[in-house]
């Protein structure tokens, strides 16, 4: 990959996320969904072209997560089947991100050497699942043991299985791509927490935009890993 490619390409990527920040701002819709729609191809295109030794886990949780975006802002039947479709592509994205966090450890070494740690995620990811949970019984249309609840319930034990994962990740290999993982994972994270809030207790602008941030900032993360792994193959040339 030439320097020139390189840098086309992350002045294409930082530009798209201006305007995708922008458009919600200014409540543009239709420019930032174009925007953030192409920023993810862009992304995928960037890792699977030119790393040549991709994890097929990590491209599926990118592909899955492009195509349930995809499906969040264009409606082509009805709002209710994008919204399950997109809930299928984002939850099977999430799986493939925990398996790839999952393979690269040692399950009884894990276990062996951070035994505090894992008792103190269990703990803080039950008390989160009790609070987002009481944040989308806040909808008054939506029924408890009803499967719309244990579609969201499952949701959100992903989003803080990814977390958990994802720092646990870190301190087991304690490399600078798991912290720009970790790093990314914490902002999707947060930011799917305050689409909850968004969603279900109140439709504030303000939590739309640090939503789209925040996102737009955990992409930046996995972007910068993609690229410390290409350069650590020395495939960036002058």
């Amino acid at each position: 990959m030439k320097l020139i490619e390189y840098k086309t390409i992350t002045m294409v990527l930082f530009v798209l996320i201006v305007l995708t920040i922008l458009g919600h701002i200014f409540q543009l819709k239709y420019m930032s969904d174009i925007s953030w729609i192409l920023i993810l191809p862009i992304l995928i295109y960037f890792y699977s072209k030119k790393n040549k030794h991709k994890n097929v886990f990590f491209t599926v949780f990118l592909i899955g997560f492009a195509i349930s975006e995809f499906f969040k802002m264009w409606f082509f039947t009805s709002e209710l089947f994008n919204h399950y479709i997109s809930y299928i592509f984002i939850m099977t994205a999430y799986c493939s991100l925990i398996t790839f966090f999952l393979k690269g450890m040692d399950a009884k070494r894990l276990i062996k050497k951070f035994k505090f740690h894992i008792f103190i995620l269990i703990t803080f990811n039950l008390y989160i699942l009790y609070t987002l949970n009481q944040m989308i019984l806040q909808d008054d249309s939506l029924e408890v043991f009803t499967f719309p609840f244990f579609l969201e319930v499952f949701y959100n034990l992903l989003i803080l299985l990814i977390l958990s994962k994802s720092l646990l990740y870190y301190l087991y290999t304690e490399t600078k791509q798991a912290l720009l993982l970790f790093l990314a994972c914490v902002c999707i994270v947060f930011s799917e927490m305050i689409q909850v809030a968004y969603f279900f207790i109140t439709e504030e602008i303000f939590l739309k935009i640090g939503y789209i941030v925040l996102m737009a900032i955990g992409f930046g993360f996995i972007y910068f890993y993609t690229l410390l792994e290409i350069k650590s193959k020395s495939l960036i040339k002058q």
